[in-house]
């Protein structure tokens, strides 16, 4: 039998990548190019949807040319959600995309707080919305850009935008669309929330929503010699990136869990119903496979509590490793090991992202903190607070999970850490997973298109045939307790503090 490939592309808030997949999941090429932000003003987030266009293409052609353009069967595409990407009748975009961090829309998101929109759209859609939800935006764009929102001829997503270009198709898969626009039990469009988010007028320029393994088409002719491929080719869009990176990692059954600690430490629950709780925190996803749903509850800030700790506080650090020649985070595991559980007493809680925090609760403006600093505490100490910090924030999401959690499948930059892994694995007294292979938003698209055009028989079978188990962390049994009962000052301490910070807001305000 002939080797043939796919191509899964995975568009982020800071690159655009590219990677060259067999049919057995190895990563044959990948080509990487970033993206600058727009940030015009204070709280927005933007890209130029024609820049990520242009650079999705330098990427695509750069792996295609690896191998015989013939023996590559599809491109599956993944990317950010969130956020609006808006193009007018003749295709070409409105404006640039605004992106799952952009912030613009506080004041429309706290008139839905206040008014009970929000928790009436969550009894249908399962998500708590948030300010850079699609819905937001719209309404944003009502009533400060009506111009070009009258001009659009429909809302997209980043990954719907490369399809589109692709193929000519406007569309969209169940995943994107599940935050907050369907229905949680018919994954389809909801009138009620289309009237709840004053979006009737609207509703006409939304795409069509298909499952993600039938949002396929082939590839427009002039599209296949542009990118060096064989016309061919087929193009499926989707999952977005969180469930592409569950399906990469195998998770698929109900009960298995996926976090990726990355910038942002996105905790995720397989489901086979949809089941909405906790109530108003998180997103109900609709996952690749008909039956399987994604709860989600993501701690906004991950790996940046470690890279701020070291930049602004980890200087002693950062010159011992130098002397011993050793690589920081090498160095970092070392010396985090000298220290017990519990960081003698110095406890850190990770809010360290100007939204604060958004799950398991609702804070705007909730910030990092260190408690329990005294004159014996060493650098150290608060250095292994930030590692279990961290840790103590994915057990906050897991415990208020609808359903047990089995078994965490991990990815992201946090899973290269043996000794951060292991705190996980004490911590939520669960074995942790990490699977082969780097690339994981675009290997789950890049399955997710071979499942679309028969090259696996579902995904269930694509999981046999491509996920492979590199390492596994047990849980320390003696370790467990400890945590657990760190655990309970972890959620003892921000309780206390909730009152404080509104406080801290309105002082400051007052200076």
């Amino acid at each position: 039998m002939k080797q043939e490939y796919l191509i899964g592309i995975d568009s982020g808030t800071t690159g655009i990548k590219a990677v060259l997949f067999d049919t057995e999941g190895n990563e044959i090429v990948q080509h990487t190019i970033k993206l600058t932000g727009l940030t015009p003003y204070e709280n927005w987030y933007e890209e130029d949807m024609n820049d990520i266009w242009q650079n999705a293409v330098i990427c695509i052609r750069e792996v295609a040319k690896s191998v015989d353009p013939e023996k590559i069967r599809g491109i599956g595409i993944t990317g950010q959600g969130d956020g609006l990407w808006m193009i007018d009748k003749n295709g070409e975009p409105i404006r640039p995309g605004m992106c799952y961090c952009d912030g613009r829309t506080t004041e429309v998101v706290e008139e839905w707080r206040k008014n009970g929109t929000l928790e009436k759209a969550f009894d249908i859609c399962g998500t708590a919305v948030f300010g850079s939800a699609e819905c937001a935006e719209i309404r944003w764009m009502e009533k400060y850009e009506k111009e070009a929102l009258d001009r659009t001829a429909a809302f997209l997503h980043v990954k719907d935008w490369l399809f589109f270009k692709m193929t000519g198709v406007i569309s969209s898969d169940e995943s994107d669309m599940s935050i907050p626009m369907l229905n949680a039990e018919t994954r389809q469009y909801d009138d009620e929330l289309f009237r709840l988010f004053g979006l009737e007028p609207y509703i006409d320029r939304f795409p069509a929503v298909k499952p993600s393994n039938e949002n396929y088409h082939q590839i427009l002719p002039d599209m296949a010699e542009a990118l060096g491929l064989s016309e061919s080719t087929m193009v499926a869009s989707g999952p977005m990136d969180i469930p592409a990176c569950a399906l990469s990692s195998g998770v698929i059954q109900d009960g298995q869990a996926c976090t990726i600690m990355g910038t942002a430490a996105i905790h995720s629950l397989i489901m086979d119903e949809p089941r909405k709780l906790p109530r108003m925190a998180g997103m109900t996803i609709a996952h690749g496979p008909k039956n399987r749903w994604i709860r989600l509850l993501s701690s906004l800030s991950g790996t940046p509590n470690l890279e701020w700790f070291l930049r602004e506080i980890g200087g002693k650090v950062i010159n011992e490793a130098n002397a011993a020649n050793m690589k920081i985070y090498d160095y970092c595991s070392k010396i985090v090991q000298e220290v017990p559980i519990g960081s003698r007493g110095v406890m850190y809680h990770p809010y360290l992202m100007a939204g604060g925090e958004r799950a398991p609760f609702f804070k705007n403006n909730i910030k990092a903190s260190f408690t329990g600093i005294s004159f014996v505490t060493e650098v150290k100490d608060m250095l292994r607070a930030v590692y279990e910090g961290v840790a103590m924030a994915m057990v906050d999401c897991y415990s208020h999970m609808p359903s047990r959690v089995n078994e965490v499948y991990v990815s992201g930059g946090g899973a290269k850490s043996d000794v951060w892994m292991q705190i996980f694995a004490d911590a939520m007294g669960r074995e942790m997973i990490i699977c082969e292979g780097e690339e994981h938003g675009a290997r789950g698209a890049a399955m997710n298109c071979g499942v679309a055009i028969g090259i696996y028989k579902d995904y269930e079978d694509a999981v046999n045939r491509i996920v492979k188990i590199k390492k596994r962390f047990a849980p320390v049994a003696e370790n467990t307790p400890k945590y657990q009962e760190l655990y309970k000052l972890y959620v003892k301490g921000y309780t206390l503090l909730m009152d404080w910070w509104d406080l801290r807001t309105r002082t400051l305000n007052m200076l």
